[in-house]
């Protein structure tokens, strides 16, 4: 029988190959490139259905203002402050239970996550929406959404961190699909809010999967090797 590393925790069978991340990686990669091509976000005005749907939740919050509240605290949830908190509090809480890699990498990845988005906005340049709620102040380029990737990137490495050693079933499926909804929530409040366009959304989505997933996978192939030595 194998023998494990004090360093590491039980492994879970139940958790998926590492060829399951980089396939998710590659799919939310390949949709990223697609969707890019059909939004055209450097270009000039942006398409039709965003401008619908911005237009849509600006005259919907404009009547329902009791709403504001719960969207601004959903986006913040997303914004740096609470990714810098998050990535460096799974950092110490990963440290504290010898899960060194997973420490450094939760650092590296959301670092790494946030220059990967800054680079993507500067190539494409795309102007924000018009009108925005009076508490977005961001002025930087709009595609793709850094809340939408960098909660994507944050909050799925905090689901990953949160199911490794968990053996209960329905318990990894509550925790996967709590940090589910809080990404989807994020997204939400930033077409809500008028901070970014539904395609600027998407797209930081696609891109923060495909980067989260290629670095779990790392993550899973580095873990099995630990375990099986």
């Amino acid at each position: 029988m194998s023998t494990m590393t004090t360093a590491e925790q039980p492994h879970v069978h139940v958790i998926p190959p590492p060829r399951f991340f980089f396939g998710v990686s590659a799919g939310a990669a390949i949709l990223f490139v697609f969707w890019t091509w059909l939004v055209h976000p450097s270009a000039t005005p942006a398409p039709e259905f965003d401008s619908d749907i911005a237009t849509y939740w600006q005259a919907w919050s404009a009547e329902h203002r009791a709403a504001l509240g719960l969207v601004i605290f959903m986006t913040d949830m997303g914004g740096i402050a609470a990714m810098t908190l998050l990535a460096v509090m799974g950092a110490i809480w990963q440290t504290a239970i010898k899960h060194r890699t997973l420490a450094f990498a939760w650092l590296g990845i959301i670092v790494v996550g946030a220059m990967l988005n800054q680079g993507v906005k500067e190539v494409f340049g795309r102007s924000r929406p018009p009108n925005p709620a009076e508490v977005v102040h961001e002025k930087n380029a709009s595609y793709p959404s850094g809340h939408a990737m960098g909660s994507a990137i944050g909050y799925g490495l905090l689901g990953y961190a949160l199911i490794l050693p968990q053996r209960h079933r329905p318990r990894r499926i509550v925790a996967v699909n709590f940090m589910i909804v809080i990404v989807l929530g994020v997204g939400f409040s930033r077409m809500y809010l008028r901070a970014h366009w539904f395609s600027d959304v998407l797209g930081g989505w696609a891109l923060g999967v495909a980067w989260l997933f290629l670095c779990l996978g790392w993550l899973e192939r580095r873990r099995r090797a630990l375990v099986a030595q």
